[in-house]
């Protein structure tokens, strides 16, 4: 299982061919992460959001994008695709999921250099304030993949 992995390493195909390497012939094996690209938060003027956004995900993971590539990774790590499953984590109008993330990303932001401490300040608590008034808007897409070690011929 590579659970919220695969988004955060420099060689993600390394990383599937480890576990490619290591798992016992016909074994199964679980990728779950975000697409963080899709990661979002609302806010009042749209290319505040963007750019907010994208800094969060500068922030936040190494290869935003990674669970797009999984079905070439995986095959190139000669591993079958069983199934996939998609979930999008959206809410809207009170955070409840996004709220512990948020005071995350209000500290890491800034050791990640992307914002300072006073600017991720007032981004976390401009969502807290939207949330409190049922004005929040928070959301990104993950995947799971079940893959499979065929087993020997």
């Amino acid at each position: 299982m590579a659970h919220t992995l695969i988004s955060h390493v420099e060689q993600p195909a390394a990383v599937l061919a480890e576990i490619a390497r290591i798992a016992k012939p016909g074994s199964m094996i679980g990728v779950f992460d975000g697409d963080y690209a899709s990661l979002t938060f609302g806010h009042p003027d749209p290319d505040q959001a963007k750019r907010d956004d994208e800094a969060l995900i500068a922030a936040v993971v190494t290869n935003p994008r990674v669970m797009r590539q999984m079905p070439v990774l995986a095959r190139e790590a000669e591993l079958e695709l069983i199934g996939s499953f998609p979930h999008v984590l959206a809410e809207v109008g009170k955070a409840d999921f996004w709220v512990s993330a948020i005071e995350s990303f209000r500290r890491l932001m800034p050791t990640a250099g992307v914002m300072s401490a006073s600017e991720a300040s007032a981004w976390a608590d401009r969502l807290m304030q939207a949330s409190e008034s049922g004005l929040f808007f928070g959301a990104s897409n993950y995947y799971g993949y079940v893959l499979r070690k065929p087993a020997r011929a």
